[in-house]
């Protein structure tokens, strides 16, 4: 049977949650989906979650099973997405999960909705093999399920402005092609492999072209090579989300092309801020002098679903202290909210 439109006036004072169904979602079910996390989020008048959803079908990855509704009397009132995502913890590549976005109809909230659909989550999780599940929540809920708080971060190297070096080659930017796929895998390769909480992009065109409306992802060219890869905030070139490049000297030729954009826009600022770790910079050889920003929180969590030494050691030494916490670059689909 479809699914019917939500009612509010009808699902008033309704409070037997014992019939609720927790399922998987169907292709019937998109409406319904995208009504109930526009009723539950506010900020971006409840669109965000709602793209974001739609983003992620999109993907190869995608798996229906881990898209979970609660249905009370034929009707959906709660919605959790769990996406599945290839992560590097140290020399392993392991499979993941993101659990993102979880929302329930208001009237419904605080009756233990999020919970089975969660739980539910971290079941079915759990028997494909997923090793962990990551996500940015509010701490005060998540540890309940066996959430760890400050287990990742956004971290950044931080560059002087003043001391990058300006560039006498050509440096444009130009539309991502499918032909670029093979270089920028091995661009990623080069300053992300075997870094903690690493994403692997999948091999797509649409894992290099931003949904985002303000967001600009070029493929960089330096005296007509494809060099390096940018994605930024269209605003703010400063805002750099993810940057790639073929070797140190062509990081340097990007980040002075930025300096210069930064320049035109009369923005003052002292340091360019790249989303790469500092163990990359070391290991290709980075020579400008640069600060390492680690920005990591109670919100940034990881649960274990399933007992593997790489996780197990580095959630650990993380908590411990010896390890510092992963960096993540959050994949293109994040960009729509």
């Amino acid at each position: 049977m479809p699914d019917k439109p939500y009612n509010p006036s009808r699902m008033k004072g309704v409070t037997n949650l014992k019939q609720c169904t927790i399922r998987s979602e169907r292709i019937t079910d998109y409406q319904s989906i995208s009504d109930v996390n526009a009723a539950a989020f506010t900020y971006s008048y409840g669109m965000g979650e709602v793209t974001l959803i739609n983003v992620f079908r999109s993907r190869r990855a995608f798996d229906p099973d881990l898209s979970l509704v609660a249905e009370l009397d034929n009707r959906i009132i709660g919605h959790v997405l769990f996406t599945p995502q290839q992560v590097f913890v140290g020399d392993k590549l392991l499979d993941a999960v993101i659990l993102a976005p979880i929302a329930v109809y208001p009237e419904f909230q605080n009756k233990g909705i999020g919970t089975v659909l969660i739980e539910e989550g971290h079941k079915r999780a759990k028997e494909k093999g997923f090793h962990f599940s990551l996500l940015l929540g509010h701490p005060g809920y998540y540890p309940r399920f066996g959430y760890l708080s400050k287990m990742w971060s956004n971290s950044n190297v931080l560059l002087p402005v003043n001391e990058i070096p300006l560039s006498s080659k050509f440096v444009k930017e130009r539309r991502i092609h499918v032909t670029d796929l093979e270089s920028l895998n091995g661009m990623w390769e080069i300053w992300n492999q075997g870094i903690d909480m690493a994403f692997k992009p999948e091999s797509s065109i649409t894992s290099w072209i931003s949904p985002g409306k303000g967001i600009q992802a070029s493929a960089i060219e330096v005296d007509g090579n494809f060099s390096g890869y940018l994605r930024y905030g269209k605003d703010n070139p400063g805002r750099i989300l993810n940057i790639l490049a073929r070797d140190s000297e062509s990081l340097m030729e990007i980040c002075a092309y930025i300096k210069s954009k930064l320049v035109l826009d009369n923005t003052e600022s002292k340091f360019l801020f790249l989303p790469i770790s500092p163990e990359s910079c070391e290991r290709n050889q980075v020579t400008l002098d640069y600060q390492t920003e680690v920005n990591s929180g109670p919100e940034k969590m990881l649960k274990i679903l399933n007992d593997n030494s790489s996780i197990t050691d580095y959630c650990e030494e993380v908590i411990s202290g010896k390890r510092a916490p992963g960096n993540i670059i959050w994949p293109v689909e994040f960009d729509v909210c």
